[in-house]
C-alpha cells in the first residue's frame, strides 16, 4: 500500500497547475486574467475526450497524455518560445517530471513517465494527435480572447502557430481550425 504522503508530491503539482499563466497570453496579448495551465489541460482534455471517442483512438491513453503533458510546467513554468532554448526546455522538463513522479508506485510511474515520453517524441498516432488538441485548444482560446475584445493583431500568431502546427490533413480538427480566424479577418 501507497502512504499517502507518497501521493501527496503528484497532488500538489497537479493542484499547482492552476496557479501558472499560460504565458503568451500573458507576455504577447497582455491578457489581464489569462487562463492557467490546468484551465488549458481540462479543456483540452474534454475537447480529446470527445474527438478521440469520435475518430476512434484509445481514449483512455488519450485523456492520460493530455493530463500529463504539461505537468512539468508546475515546477518550471510556462515557456514561450525564445525563453529557453529546446534543449534547456526538455532537460528542465524531464528533471522536473522525474522528480513528481518519483513517489509514485513503481507501476504508475512508469507507465506515466512512458506516457509522458511518447507525447515528447510526437512518432505515434496518438501522441501526434494529442499535439494537434494542444494547439487546437491554443486556436480556440484565442477565438475567446478575440471575443472578449484583445486586439486580433496580438492573436493572429496564435491561429497562424495552430495552423502551421496542425496542417491540413482535413479531418474534424482542421475543419475546426480553419472555422476559427481572427475577427479582423472574418467576412
Amino acid at each position: 500500500m501507497v502512504a499517502v504522503d507518497d501521493l501527496s508530491l503528484f497532488f500538489h503539482s497537479v493542484l499547482e497547475l492552476k496557479s501558472v499563466r499560460r504565458a503568451g497570453w500573458v507576455s504577447k496579448v497582455q491578457v489581464e486574467d489569462a487562463e492557467s495551465v490546468a484551465d488549458h489541460t481540462f479543456s483540452m482534455a474534454t475537447m480529446a475526450m470527445l474527438l478521440s471517442d469520435m475518430l476512434g483512438f484509445d481514449t483512455h491513453k488519450v485523456i492520460k497524455m493530455v493530463l500529463m503533458h504539461d505537468l512539468a510546467e508546475s515546477i518550471v513554468g510556462d515557456y514561450i518560445p525564445g525563453d529557453v532554448t529546446a534543449r534547456q526546455k526538455l532537460a528542465k522538463e524531464k528533471k522536473a517530471m522525474r522528480f513528481i513522479l518519483s513517489s509514485l508506485p513503481k507501476e504508475v510511474r512508469e507507465e506515466y513517465e512512458e506516457i509522458w515520453l511518447e507525447y515528447l517524441q510526437n512518432k505515434t498516432e496518438i501522441a501526434r494527435f494529442v499535439h494537434r488538441i494542444d494547439k487546437l485548444e491554443m486556436a480556440l482560446q484565442a477565438d475567446q480572447y478575440a471575443k472578449q475584445g484583445y486586439a486580433d493583431k496580438l492573436l493572429a500568431p496564435f491561429f497562424e502557430s495552430a495552423k502551421t502546427a496542425v496542417g491540413d490533413p482535413g479531418d474534424i480538427v482542421s475543419e475546426i481550425l480553419k472555422s476559427l480566424r481572427p475577427a479582423s479577418t472574418k467576412k
